[in-house]
């Protein structure tokens, strides 16, 4: 098997043109007319474009033309699509200044012209917001027009908010600070790039990222056109993969999440399904219609693991996988699953919870024979000031504590080069390991320091999503 067929997934979205994009980050995401669109970063002869795909399902895709081409612009960013008050889709981004036509950087807006959004109009009037202007994220709310520019805090580029009522969409004002207050845990390195404002279950989200540490989100309230946090998680950690996210409202009250899976190939998260419990902790579950792809169900139940020990699973083998485990961990130090494991060991990722840490942990020592893709403690290093070190790091590790009485719950997403996993519906980790053989496919159960009882086991082999052109 090839290199490239070894590490390209087949049902989660990767690059219609089979480069490495950078960025590949999604754009534009809209639930319009009874489809489902995303956009995505793509480059072309050394400019940045909007590609399209269109989907009724989330399954079955269909490339359309790019939604936004550069020019004037000298090529086109981050942004958002939001419907106006006259029903249309308008997509808001950043255009990059063009010094030989003098066109300048900013925020531009562009109106779908059809039904099937093939067509955008640029304004005349693009940039329509300036200064401070990049990564904008535009949305309509009790009549008013509202964009966030991102940015850095602290600085004369602090993320920033714009306010129109003008129905051309050319007219906005410049209202100040985006943000009331910032949160204790938040570096003071960190910008708010890639925003996205929205409501759910009666809070506010700020969904952005911080280009050194990744994908990222507040919980608050906006008010006054300013953000109160009253919260701030992470949704990536050092070592991982996880960029730029995007959502939509879909047809049935559903806030869907994709976001770039940093690597190669150029890949997308799985789309998942965002919502708040009664205790406001953010519920994180993969979108339903995935299930279409499954078949080859196998389902063990009632297996005991005895401490320091692995049992493998023979009928779960494979890359392309669904795997779900009920564990009760008892006392065990630490539990969980290993994956992509060759025969002798030499390759494999564990997926591990560790009570006492209160963590859920992504081991990546073993996961590729190949040393050139090393895991780094900052997302995008190429961002850290000449001289920063980045250190490799051997293991993600996210936040995560079962409630008293609770069993662990784990969904494990198995696509060639990406493990995502789900724990208990309220935490998930996005990873990139690249195996290098082809007989990495074990799968096992394994407990340290103290034995656990697994009640359930369900697998199904993973068929691919459709691209059509």
């Amino acid at each position: 098997m090839s290199e490239s067929n070894l590490h390209t997934p087949i049902f989660h979205f990767t690059s219609p043109t089979g480069q490495d994009c950078m960025p590949f980050d999604p754009n534009g995401a809209v639930y319009f007319n009874g489809r489902y669109h995303l956009g995505y970063i793509y480059q072309l002869e050394g400019r940045h474009f909007w590609g399209h795909v269109s989907s009724t399902d989330l399954v079955h895709w269909q490339l359309q033309p790019p939604m936004l081409s550069p020019g004037p612009e000298a090529g086109i960013f981050s942004g958002n699509a939001f419907v106006d008050r006259q029903g249309r889709v308008v997509l808001s981004y950043h255009g990059l200044g063009d010094e030989s036509v003098g066109y300048p950087a900013g925020n531009c807006l562009a109106v779908g012209q059809d039904p099937d959004l093939n067509q955008f109009e640029k304004l005349a009037a693009n940039p329509v917001m300036r200064n401070p202007a990049w990564d904008p994220h535009t949305w309509l709310e009790d009549g008013v027009y509202y964009s966030i520019s991102g940015g850095m805090p602290g600085t004369g580029s602090a993320p920033s908010l714009y306010r129109s009522t003008d129905d051309t969409l050319q007219a906005w004002e410049l209202m100040g600070p985006l943000m009331a207050s910032e949160m204790p845990e938040v570096y003071p390195d960190e910008d708010i790039s890639c925003p996205d404002l929205f409501e759910l279950d009666g809070k506010k989200i700020l969904l952005c990222i911080s280009h050194s540490r990744g994908a990222r989100y507040y919980v608050g309230r906006f008010e006054n056109c300013q953000f109160y946090p009253e919260s701030h998680h992470r949704m990536m950690w050092p070592g991982g993969t996880f960029f730029a996210p995007e959502t939509l409202l879909d047809n049935r009250n559903r806030r869907i999440l994709w976001a770039w899976v940093l690597g190669s190939p150029s890949t997308m998260s799985l789309p998942r399904v965002l919502s708040l419990d009664s205790e406001g902790t953010m519920q994180i579950t993969p979108v339903e219609e995935l299930r279409a792809l499954r078949s080859n169900h196998q389902i063990l139940q009632s297996l005991q693991v005895a401490a320091n020990s692995t049992v493998e699973l023979p009928e779960m083998r494979g890359d392309c996988k669904e795997l779900h485990f009920r564990i009760d961990p008892k006392q065990a130090e630490a539990c969980g699953v290993i994956v992509r494991m060759s025969p002798d060991g030499e390759e494999q990722t564990v997926v591990a919870y560790v009570p006492k840490s209160k963590l859920l942990r992504v081991e990546l020592g073993k996961s590729s024979l190949d040393k050139t893709k090393p895991y780094r403690t900052f997302a995008m290093s190429v961002v850290l000031p000449a001289g920063t070190p980045d250190p490799q790091v051997e293991a993600q590790e996210a936040p995560f504590e079962l409630k008293p009485g609770e069993l662990l719950e784990l969904t494990i997403f198995l696509d060639h080069s990406i493990v995502e996993f789900f724990a208990n519906g309220r935490q998930c980790i996005t990873q990139r390991i690249w195996p290098t053989r082809e007989d990495s496919l074990g799968v096992a159960l394994f407990a340290r320091c103290g034995d656990i009882a697994v009640q359930t086991l369900n697998s199904w082999d993973m068929g691919a999503i459709e691209v059509r052109s």
